[in-house]
């Protein structure tokens, strides 16, 4: 077992390279989150010193420090951001799926009315929610959620697009009656003909110019949408 053991040295005792300045240099520039997560080695490592260069003095740890935290306090702010963000889309679905069910769930016009005028505003926390057909015959009993548009007015409100946000806009009495006044946003989806339906218009206003952005992404709106048609589309005189 001598074998295994240099001359003159102990079992536990062997001697270890010794861990030079570049290879710790070396170590934090391929692992610099070491640093990052761990600030107060500096002030372990390095007592308060400052390094004189010709007339400029800079205090070497108190810069490091600094910049860490700052670092430090904006992962904090964006990992923040990041839950609030998503808190507040999974609200949002949740209350777009409780909108979906109620609209399926409508057993009449008079139901459906009633969950477009008042449920659909409460749940997206908008003002108006309305659909719109490009049709002289609307059912009856459609009431006042469902209106009917002149021929060519999609075009004109929607300029061939599927999906049209209006920052800042008055709202336009054929999408929202009584409530016209108030729209200072909305967001559009266009419904195209089809199962026995016109073309038509999903609209969603609020009072708040600004409210809908154009960066924004329609995809539940658009979703909303296409499940109204279907609920109204129930209800209408050529069933889907």
């Amino acid at each position: 077992m001598a074998d295994h053991f240099k001359l003159g040295t102990k079992p536990g005792t062997e001697q270890r390279p010794e861990l030079r300045e570049q290879d710790v240099i070396a170590y934090l520039r391929r692992n610099p989150r070491v640093l990052l997560n761990n600030p107060d080695l500096l002030a372990a490592i390095s007592p308060e010193r400052t390094f004189e260069t010709e007339s400029v003095v800079v205090d070497m740890q108190r810069f490091v420090v600094d910049r860490l935290r700052r670092q430090l306090d904006e992962l904090k702010n964006s990992s923040e951001s990041l839950v609030n963000t998503t808190r507040a889309n999974m609200s949002l679905v949740e209350r777009a799926m409780e909108c979906t069910l109620a609209l399926l769930y409508a057993r009449d016009f008079t139901e459906l009315n009633e969950i477009l005028r008042d449920e659909l505003p409460l749940h997206l926390g908008v003002d108006a929610v309305s659909i719109a057909f490009e049709t002289e015959a609307l059912p009856a009993d459609a009431g006042h959620a469902v209106r009917a548009l002149n021929a060519g007015a999609v075009e004109t409100l929607m300029q061939s697009q599927a999906g049209r946000v209006r920052p800042e806009v008055d709202g336009e009495t054929s999408l929202y009656g009584a409530a016209a006044g108030l729209i200072r946003s909305d967001a559009l989806i266009r419904l195209e003909a089809g199962e026995g339906l016109p073309e038509g218009v999903f609209a969603v206003g609020c009072r708040t110019p600004g409210y809908f952005d154009v960066d924004q992404g329609t995809e539940l709106i658009a979703f909303l949408g296409h499940v109204t048609r279907y609920a109204v589309g129930r209800w209408w005189t050529l069933q889907l």
